[in-house]
């Protein structure tokens, strides 16, 4: 008798804890593909700013290169909308291109990002935030070090719907399921109806009729991946609508996206 206790309980346990996991194998394969498109994106900005960052600690305060280099990752890049050198003080010095230099002598010290770099002297991602320059962005930094002494740090800024969408769009197709993307702070970065992009699920009064949708939020932030199920009223629609949903995280220098691919339930 207490064999088929322990057993019938370790059957419950083990259902339990499925719940909310997902096989590999069930993971939609444009989540998946989705996922890779943008990590690949975001690498071959983050190896750009490492070149950029080894070779700027050779060089040290000569403006003139340091402006060339800025100069040749604007060329480079193809989804940034800008690229800036930091002192260590955190006097945005240099900008590219020219229509932000007005932005350069801003004191940006206090800004999440540079702290982190510069205590950590580590690369970092930024949550979306309103940069100087007064548009919404994501700032991806390298800090440049000569022996480990902080010369400063370069960054480039872009938009992350802009980046997500490049790269998304194609994927989907014509296809009947959406993928969006947010921050684990709950801030949609990408969504196909450009009406949310910006808001909080967690806080933004637009979501208060939906608490399972932000219930399952929360979980999606708190975990790697998994699949779930909520309902939420379709855009430009007050129809509700029930959605089979997936999930992955992409991890980039100490930041993590949620990417989340949904489909109406029948």
């Amino acid at each position: 008798m207490k064999t088929k206790q322990f057993l019938a309980l370790l059957a419950l346990i083990v259902l339990t804890n499925a719940c909310g996991n997902v096989n590999k194998a069930e993971t939609p394969p444009a989540l998946t593909s989705a996922v890779a498109s943008v990590s690949a994106s975001l690498d071959s900005l983050s190896n750009s700013l490492s070149t950029a960052a080894a070779g700027l600690a050779q060089v040290g305060a000569d403006t003139a290169v340091v402006r060339s280099e800025l100069q040749r990752l604007c060329n480079e890049c193809s989804f940034g909308s800008e690229f800036v050198f930091t002192t260590p003080e955190g006097i945005l010095l240099l900008v590219e291109p020219a229509v932000y230099y007005p932005s350069q002598g801003s004191d940006i010290s206090a800004q999440a990002h540079i702290i982190k770099a510069f205590e950590t002297k580590l690369p970092a991602l930024s949550d979306v935030f309103s940069v100087v320059e007064g548009y919404q962005a994501v700032v991806q930094i390298h800090p440049i070090l000569a022996e480990d002494q902080l010369l400063g740090g370069v960054s480039g800024l872009f938009s992350p719907a802009h980046l997500i969408a490049r790269n998304v769009v194609p994927i989907i197709g014509d296809e009947p399921f959406q993928i969006w993307v947010m921050e684990k702070t709950g801030v949609v970065l990408y969504h196909p109806d450009a009406s949310q992009i910006g808001l909080n699920v967690f806080t933004d009064p637009s979501y208060e009729s939906f608490p399972k949708m932000r219930l399952a939020c929360e979980k999606i932030a708190d975990e790697p991946s998994g699949t779930t199920s909520f309902s939420c009223s379709e855009s430009d629609s007050d129809k509700i609508v029930k959605r089979k949903v997936f999930w992955e995280t992409l991890a980039q220098e100490g930041n993590e996206w949620k990417f989340i691919w949904s489909k109406a339930s029948r």
